[in-house]
Order: structure tokens, then C-alpha cells, then sequence
């Protein structure tokens, strides 16, 4: 499939994963970039789509991990209970997409983003608080397990990683931004992973396109964990929800 795209389209492809990259590791929902180039500019179906984008998520969520885990930002006890409910969310995720047409598949993955990117502006826009505290035990631990399964289902579905998901929920409970972007890095390898190997399982992952679009991946997700540390915070919460609605209008359009 990877060979019979045009040069056009294949740096086309490029640029939007290095550019996702870099959206990652600052704001979150990068991976979406991706997802969009792939279902616009290539004939894959839904499931190719899902399966294709999953597998460069997972190389670069481990990058992603790697450097946060060094500068120090990861919650591990977080990013575990998320994670782990996220790998289960995936196998339903997965499972759903079967009955996704194309159309439909683009309508879902606009109508997220927009969702999600209204959510984040409003808030920010008000200035208004999160709406939970979330800590580190009890009750609260099964809030990022509800989360966590709702990453994992939406990640599935889409092959969005989880990313889109993962960030602004994480934020709307209290976790501050670097911590959630850090977090988000443990999150989306493990819904990637799990993603992956089912979609491997149904013989719907495109292996040239993982190899091109990993690579410019790779680099931006370089760039975008130098990049966070380095941009106020409130300015990448208004990112992340700009972002998340222009990615929902040129699915639409």
C-alpha cells in the first residue's frame, strides 16, 4: 500500500507525523495528526488506519517515556493505574472497530476532538478550577481507572494512542500539565502496545508506512519534550484545545 502512494503523499505524511511529534510531548493529542493524515490522504481502511498509527505510537511513546522519566515528571502510581486500565479498554476498543464503516469512523474521531477541544477552551477560557482534586488513594485511584478505561476503548477504536484522551482528562482532575503530558507518554505506549498486537492479530498494520512515519515521529517527539520545558503552561492548555478543534474541522471538511 505504502508503495503505491505518490511522493506528495508520502511527505505529506512525513510532515504530519513529525509535527505530531512534537504536539506529543508538549500538549498531548499529537498522535491525532497522524490518524488524520492517514484516513485523508491514503485509501486504508478503518482498521489499517487504527492498526498503522498504533504501531508508531509505540516507538515513540517509548522515546516519550524514556525522556521524561529522566527530567523527572512521570507520577508513576498514576501513569500505572491508568495504563493498566488503559490495556484493557483496548481489547473492547479493538473488538468495536469492526463494525466501524470509514465514514463513520471519521464522523466518531470529529466528533472526540471537538468534544474534548471545547472542554479545555471553556474551562480555560473561565478560568475555572478542575473539578476534582484527584489524589493517590481510595476512591480516587478508581476515578483514573474509569479514565484509564476510557482512553483505552477510544484508543482502540481509532488507533489514536490515547493521547487526545488521556491529556485533557488529566488535567480537568488536577494533575498539572507537565506531570500529565509526562504521563500521557507511559499511557499512550501502553494503549499503543496492546492496540498494536491485536491489529497485528487481524493483519491490519501497514509495515512500510510504520517505517516512514516512525522515523519523522521520532524527531518530533525529540523536539516537543525540549519544547515543554521551555512554554508556559497555560499557553499549551489553550494549545491542546486549539489543536483539538482544528484536527475535528478537517476531518469534517
Amino acid at each position: 500500500m505504502a508503495f503505491a502512494l505518490g511522493t506528495g503523499v508520502l511527505l505529506a505524511l512525513a510532515v504530519l507525523s513529525f509535527l505530531g511529534g512534537i504536539i506529543v510531548s508538549t500538549i498531548g493529542p499529537g498522535g491525532i495528526l497522524i490518524v488524520t493524515g492517514l484516513y485523508l490522504l491514503t485509501p486504508l481502511s478503518s482498521a489499517e488506519v487504527a492498526g498503522t498509527s498504533s504501531a508508531t505510537f509505540v516507538v515513540g511513546a517509548m522515546l516519550g517515556s524514556a525522556v521524561y522519566a529522566r527530567s523527572g515528571e512521570i507520577d508513576w502510581r498514576v501513569a500505572g493505574v491508568v495504563g493498566a486500565a488503559a490495556a484493557v479498554g483496548t481489547w473492547v476498543g479493538v473488538q468495536a472497530n469492526a463494525y466501524l464503516s470509514r465514514g463513520l469512523y471519521g464522523l466518531i474521531l470529529a466528533a472526540m476532538l471537538a468534544a474534548v477541544g471545547l472542554n479545555v477552551l471553556y474551562r480555560e477560557y473561565r478560568d475555572l478550577e478542575p473539578r476534582v482534586e484527584l489524589g493517590r488513594e481510595g476512591r480516587d485511584l478508581l476515578a483514573f481507572v474509569v479514565i484509564g478505561l476510557v482512553i483505552g476503548v477510544f484508543g482502540g477504536l481509532l488507533g489514536i494512542g490515547g493521547a487526545a484522551l488521556s491529556a485533557p482528562a488529566l488535567v480537568l482532575v488536577g494533575v498539572p500539565m507537565l506531570v500529565t503530558i509526562a504521563v500521557t507518554q507511559v499511557v499512550v505506549l501502553v494503549t499503543a502496545l496492546f492496540t498494536t498486537a491485536n491489529y497485528l492479530l487481524l493483519d491490519t498494520v501497514v509495515t512500510p508506512l510504520v517505517f516512514l512515519i516512525t522515523a519523522a515521529y521520532l524527531g518530533g517527539v525529540t523536539l516537543g519534550w525540549w519544547l515543554a520545558h521551555r512554554i508556559v503552561a497555560d499557553r499549551l492548555k489553550l494549545a491542546l484545545g486549539v489543536v483539538l478543534l482544528g484536527l475535528a474541522a478537517s476531518l469534517v471538511i
